[in-house]
């Protein structure tokens, strides 16, 4: 079980409420301490300075100025004289109190004293014996004066209001620390999620510091970012004009079967090349907001397109689906589906088979499936990345890994996500889940 709390913020304020706690009950352990060391050299002095008195004034007094001096305060609130011819207790007091003060006493006087009390729990008083005029007297001590009296309430009031005052402080100081941390979090988040945005830097020195690098590392990804868009671009902008003389040539060769692999490899350098480009394309594209399309008609002329390219592709559509936009552009839409039905048919088997269904009020699912060997599950997470090749042999086929990693890359900038799965019956089936956008 975790004791502490998960938050920053709430760890340092327990950890400012902890020390003050320790503080403040040291303050009060050492007052207390300091309250009854007092207490009991005020009751020594007190108590023995009364012992010495008496002591010099009893041998002057006769019998009855004696009788009369013990009945002379009756109050149990009070120190009182009492004969030794009195009913005195018995027992031997063995609480703390009466041990220090018998110590104290004795050094004090100059000789041992006795002390007497009715035992532990009871509310009798404390006898104090000494001698006088060559007879034993008692001093008895009431209860009251056993402990120093209570710490005043508003000592208390004011100790709380203090502790108060100074978590308000902490909590104040805390969130100064921990807020532009929590800002920064979030920008570093969002950095991960593929929507990098700066962050002010504010706060102490070592979270501005923070700050400014992240600001810093934003800058040198977006500057290598550009480099690579602009150097990818280049490149398949410029394979285009060899590619198109390479046909030109090819087209003007003899052999027929010369002609006809000269062709494929045309092909497949052709289609790596568009595959990049649809790649850079995607991650454009990702960065600008889309508004809502129609799904289900702007999927339906798409599929219509493949089919006029005799294409095997089948379409169905629930009603609920018809009736929900998505956040998508049609260009994307497009390679989306260019690219799910390219695998399909190229490391698939036909029929291709798309259908569009609402599986809950808030998520829309593209199903698109083939109906051949499938991914294995072990190789569907590397499916998706970019650049990953399952089959050593698709690297011959004019393929670069890039086909399902354009199709993840649309899908997340919409909001959704990919999942493979094997179709029933056998085959790669691939869900698109979008958020569903009412009509």
């Amino acid at each position: 079980m975790r004791l502490l709390p998960a938050s920053l913020a709430a760890r340092t304020v327990l950890l400012v409420i902890a020390v003050v706690a320790v503080a403040e009950i040291a303050t009060f352990a050492l007052i207390s301490q300091h309250r009854m060391a007092t207490h009991m050299s005020q009751t020594v002095r007190f108590v023995g300075g009364q012992m010495r008195l008496l002591q010099s004034i009893l041998p002057e007094l006769d019998g009855d100025a004696r009788r009369r001096l013990s009945a002379a305060d009756s109050d149990p609130q009070s120190l009182q004289l009492r004969p030794d011819s009195e009913s005195v207790p018995a027992r031997v007091p063995e609480f703390g109190f009466a041990r220090h003060l018998a110590a104290e006493l004795g050094e004090f006087l100059g000789e041992p004293v006795s002390l007497r009390h009715a035992g532990l729990g009871q509310r009798s008083g404390l006898w104090i014996g000494f001698m006088a005029a060559g007879e034993r007297w008692w001093l008895v001590l009431p209860p009251p004066r056993f402990a120093p009296q209570p710490l005043p309430p508003e000592l208390w009031l004011g100790l709380g209001l203090g502790l108060a005052l100074l978590v308000l402080i902490a909590g104040l100081f805390v969130r100064s620390i921990v807020g532009p941390l929590a800002r920064l979090g979030e920008a570093v988040a969002a950095t991960g999620d593929g929507s990098a945005r700066t962050v002010t830097p504010e706060g102490p020195k070592e979270v501005r510091r923070l700050a400014e690098r992240h600001n810093t590392m934003l800058a040198q990804l977006a500057a290598a970012d550009n480099e690579r868009h602009e150097m990818l671009a280049g490149l398949t902008h410029d394979l285009r004009a060899p590619l198109a003389r390479l046909r030109v040539r090819l087209a003007l060769l003899e052999s027929d079967s010369e002609r006809a692999g000269l062709a494929r490899d045309a092909d497949d350098m052709e289609r790596i090349v568009g595959q990049c480009l649809a790649f850079l394309r995607s991650e454009e594209s990702s960065a600008r907001p889309a508004p809502p399309l129609w799904l289900a008609d702007a999927l339906s002329n798409e599929v219509a397109r493949h089919r006029e390219l005799g294409r095997p592709v089948s379409m169905t559509v629930s009603e609920a689906a018809a009736a929900c936009q998505v956040a998508i552009t049609p260009g994307n839409l497009q390679r989306l589906l260019d690219n799910l039905i390219d695998n399909a048919l190229q490391y698939g088997a036909p029929p291709v088979e798309v259908s569009l269904s609402l599986e809950s009020a808030a998520t829309v699912t593209l199903h698109v499936r083939d109906h051949g060997p499938g991914i294995a599950v072990g190789q569907r997470a590397r499916a998706l990345e970019a650049f990953a090749q399952i089959d050593p042999a698709r690297a011959t086929g004019g393929s670069c890994g890039l086909g399902l990693a354009i199709v993840r890359r649309i899908v997340a900038a919409c909001g959704g996500n990919v999942t493979l799965a094997e179709a029933p019956g056998g085959g790669l089936d691939v869900a698109l889940n979008f958020p569903a956008q009412p009509g």
